[in-house]
């Protein structure tokens, strides 16, 4: 049975602008803070919301987040999107300026609107560097005594009970309850409130707000792909003259990254030099494979990614207000990043599912673990003596690795046509370099037998050689093909700090944090809040949406001591 990998991209080029308009896309991000040191770890929640109707968007999988100093853009971030809702985290850079910052996030569609207003739902945020003096140029103010915090916004049928105090480096419970009528989704944060206030800035409240004022229609910029299923990556051709590139065009580009295959894409090069490859959204920072099919060892182009980030007008970001009263404050909050950095363990954080792109069905492969068997020297005698869908067969005067695959009624044979062939997940076009790839580096050999298209490009069946170490050991890769870093979605993770145990020095100013939570109405959700091993006045802070599309926020205080 053939397994087609089918990325809508005629469908997706083709859709109306008409009906790209009537979804005006904003997008808020709750953080879990608005007060970190440089080096610190910002946890966000995000919600994309429809402008028109005022509930989720299910249009876009990914929206892009950038955080600008007065100066300009100094980070960015994505996260994946699913019904509206998505979550992520980033680490402030140890090098960052005092001063406040902000932080601002967009889908491509909403953005492409006309007269777009990128601060609906901005947010300001404080950082302090505990390491250097600098500041930001002219962004930071000195008061002699700490100005007020601005209040908390409570809004909608949320309620938060913390049970008032709690022992150090204990565990308490928290609970939340929904007294209204409607479903409510919203993130939930637990963190030390030592006196350093919040810079003014918006809420879910004012963002929601903002959305209602706007125009009652827009229009958008033609020729917008909304990101339907993930992240749209862009890449031209560079190195080549005009004459040059006509010999490209309708050739395959690739992109891939290691794992199992699940991040490898292709698509044929367009008459301007460059590929659209239609992602189900890539996570995390990884390597990113480039390469073009069909280039000889002596041609000099390659593949560069396009940045996606629009480096949006930040707008004008309020001073930072500073006082000699925030000094103790600082140093615990310094304390606590630094003992988080290097005594941090994956037991800190709970993994929220995300949604799988298999290209290839796990249930369809055959795996041959090569230390069940006679370990061969040569790659192609693996191939002879054990592996009966794989031969290597001369066809146009160089020798090619073909799999046998099964038809629709069941027969199997070798069909013309090379196979796909994968190196821990990336491609080698080069059949030759696997033939004469060391056997002894290989941990075991997944065969598909199938055919497969990958975007327009059509494989008889599928290879992947899984190493040891699933680094592409020994590997030698022709000179245009590029390796580049590659910044995919956040990782959703939750940050609940049940593996802290006894011997864990625990300055944590973040104590617990979730950014997907949901309670239908009617429900409490009761949860388990292990306390830091100093004492201090803590805050519970909630924000979210009913179903109904109104803003929902609450905060509870606890005294730790």
């Amino acid at each position: 049975m053939k397994r087609l990998l089918i990325l809508l991209s005629l469908c997706l080029t083709a859709l109306p602008l008409s009906a790209q308009q009537r979804v005006r896309e904003r997008v808020y991000v709750s953080t879990d803070r608005d007060v970190y040191v440089a080096g610190d770890a910002v946890w966000m929640s995000a919600w994309c919301l429809n402008a028109a109707t005022g509930r989720y968007s299910t249009l876009s999988k990914i929206a892009y987040v950038e955080i600008h100093s007065p100066q300009g853009l100094v980070h960015t971030a994505k996260i994946a999107l699913d019904h509206g809702r998505g979550a992520g985290r980033f680490f402030l850079p140890t090098a960052l300026p005092t001063g406040n910052y902000r932080l601002f996030a967009y889908t491509l569609l909403g953005a492409s609107e006309e007269g777009f207003d990128a601060l609906t739902g901005a947010r300001t945020f404080s950082v302090f560097n505990t390491f250097t003096t600098d500041r930001s140029p002219e962004g930071v103010g000195i008061v002699e005594h700490a100005p007020a915090a601005p209040a908390r916004q409570t809004a909608g049928a949320l309620s938060i009970r913390t049970g008032g105090s709690a022992s150090r480096s204990s565990a308490t419970q928290i609970s939340v309850t929904n007294n209204g009528t409607q479903t409510v989704r919203f993130q939930l944060g637990v963190h030390h409130a030592d006196g350093i206030p919040a810079p003014a800035g918006l809420g879910i409240t004012d963002f929601v707000d903002g959305i209602r004022r706007l125009p009652a229609q827009g229009r958008f910029s033609p020729g917008v792909i909304p990101e339907y299923e993930g992240e749209i990556i862009r890449a031209r051709v560079s190195g080549l003259d005009a004459a040059g590139m006509q010999d490209l065009i309708y050739k395959y580009a690739f992109i891939s990254s290691p794992g199992g295959g699940e991040n490898i894409y292709s698509e044929s090069i367009s008459e301007d030099g460059r590929a659209t490859f239609f992602t189900d959204n890539i996570y995390g920072e990884r390597e990113m494979f480039l390469e073009i099919e069909g280039i000889g060892r002596d041609n000099v182009c390659h593949l560069e990614l396009e940045n996606p980030f629009l480096n949006l007008d930040a707008g004008q970001i309020p001073r930072l207000e500073m006082s000699g009263d925030y000094a103790s404050a600082l140093r615990l909050r310094s304390l606590g990043m630094q003992l988080e950095k290097n005594f941090d363990a994956d037991t800190l954080y709970t993994a929220i599912p995300v949604r799988r792109h298999l290209v290839f069905d796990e249930r369809d492969r055959t795996r041959y673990i090569l230390d069940d068997y006679t370990r061969f020297p040569v790659m192609e005698e693996v191939f002879i003596e054990f592996i009966p869908e794989l031969r290597v067969r001369r066809v146009d005067g160089k020798r090619e690795l073909q799999v046998r695959v099964v038809d629709l009624l069941g027969n199997y044979s070798f069909p013309q046509g090379a196979a796909l062939v994968l190196l821990d997940g990336i491609p080698v076009l080069d059949h030759e370099k696997i033939i004469g790839y060391d056997p002894l580096l290989v941990d075991h050999i997944d065969i598909y037998q199938d055919s497969y298209f990958l975007g327009a490009r059509n494989f008889n069946g599928v290879v992947n050689f899984v190493t040891y170490k699933g680094t592409l050991p020994s590997m030698q890769f022709e000179d245009n093909v590029r390796i580049v870093d590659f910044q995919g979605c956040s990782l959703p993770l939750a940050y609940t700090c049940a593996g802290v145990g006894s011997d864990y020095p625990d300055y944590r100013q973040t104590i617990w944090w979730h950014p997907l939570l949901t309670l239908e109405p009617g429900e409490t959700l009761t949860l388990e809040c292990k306390t830091p091993a100093y004492g201090g006045r803590f805050e519970a802070v909630a924000e979210g949406m009913d179903d109904g599309g109104e803003a929902v926020s609450a905060f509870a205080t606890l005294d730790v001591r």
